[in-house]
C-alpha cells in the first residue's frame, strides 16, 4: 500500500489554500489554453476567448448545479449554501455539461464555426480534467472501495486532516485522471489523423463516448455517492446518457460527406 500523507491545504503564513481549488483554476487555464490554440489560424482570438469565456462559467454552472442535484435533502435543509461555490462542491460531468452549453450558445452567437470548435475543445476539457483530479488525488476526495495489490493502485491517507481513507483503497481518481490524459492523446491524434476525411465534430463526439464509458467503468469502484437507477451511482447514470447521445450523433456525422482539408495548428 502507498500511504499518502499530503495536507489537503497548502499553508502560507495565516493563508490557507485548498489544493483543490488550487489544480482546479490551474485545469481551467490549461484546459482553455490548448483549444485557443487549436482554433489559432480559423478563429479570431476575440471569438476564441468569447466561446472560452462562456465555456468556463458554463462549466462552473454546470458543476454547481449537478452538485446540489446529487445533494439535493443537504441543500432543501440549507438552502442559503446552494450558491456558496467557495465551501466546495462540484460535480465534473456538471463542468462538461456545462461547459458545453456555454461555449456551443456563445459560438452560435458569434459565428464561430460549431463543430470545429467543439473538436478543438476535447482534448482541451481532457487536459483540464486531468489536472484538475490531481487535487482530487491530494485531499482524498472520492471514496472507493479496498484494494489488494497488485489489483491496482493501493493507497492510505495519513494525513489528520485528510479527506482520505486510511486504506488500502483503490485511487480511483488517479485512474480517472489516466483516463482523461488518454483522452487528450487520443483525440489529438485524431484531429490530424483524419482532417478532412471526417466531418467537424466527430472528434468531439468520439471524446464523450470515451470519456462515459471511463466513467461508467469506474463509477463501479467508488462508493462515496448512493445509487439512483438500476443500482447505478449518478455519474454512472449521467455517462449511460451521454453514450445514448453520443453513438446516434457520431452514426449522423459520418454519414455525411467528410469536411474540407484545413491546416491544423500544434
Amino acid at each position: 500500500m502507498i500511504e499518502i500523507p499530503l495536507d489537503p491545504n497548502v499553508h502560507l503564513g495565516p493563508i490557507s489554500l485548498a489544493w483543490h481549488g488550487i489544480f482546479t483554476a490551474v485545469g481551467i487555464f490549461f484546459g482553455v489554453a490548448l483549444p485557443l490554440r487549436l482554433l489559432r489560424g480559423r478563429v479570431s482570438e476575440d471569438d476564441g476567448y468569447a466561446v472560452a469565456t462562456w465555456g468556463v462559467v458554463g462549466g462552473i454552472l454546470g458543476a454547481r448545479v449537478v452538485h446540489v442535484i446529487d445533494q439535493a435533502p443537504y441543500y432543501i435543509a440549507h438552502p442559503e449554501l446552494i450558491p456558496a461555490i467557495w465551501t466546495g462542491g462540484i460535480a465534473i460531468w456538471g463542468a462538461a455539461i456545462g461547459g458545453v452549453l456555454g461555449g456551443f450558445i456563445a459560438a452560435l452567437r458569434r459565428g464561430v464555426p460549431i463543430g470545429y470548435a467543439a473538436d478543438a475543445a476535447a482534448p482541451g476539457l481532457g487536459l483540464g480534467f486531468a489536472i484538475g483530479r490531481i487535487g482530487d488525488i491530494v485531499n482524498g476526495e472520492h471514496h472507493a472501495m479496498a484494494c489488494t495489490p497488485p489489483a491496482g493502485i493501493c493507497v492510505g491517507y495519513t494525513d489528520p486532516a485528510t479527506l482520505g481513507q486510511p486504506g488500502p483503497v483503490h485511487l480511483v481518481v488517479a485512474y480517472d485522471m489516466l483516463w482523461d490524459l488518454a483522452s487528450v492523446a487520443l483525440t489529438l491524434w485524431l484531429r490530424r489523423a483524419f482532417a478532412g476525411r471526417w466531418p467537424d465534430g466527430v472528434v468531439f463526439w468520439i471524446w464523450m463516448a470515451q470519456y462515459a464509458i471511463g466513467r461508467f467503468l469506474l463509477g463501479f469502484l467508488r462508493i462515496d455517492d448512493p445509487t439512483y437507477a438500476f443500482r447505478l451511482r449518478q455519474d454512472q447514470v449521467i455517462a449511460v446518457l451521454v453514450l445514448a447521445a453520443a453513438v446516434p450523433m457520431l452514426a449522423r456525422l459520418l454519414s455525411r460527406s467528410p469536411a474540407p482539408a484545413r491546416s491544423l495548428a500544434v
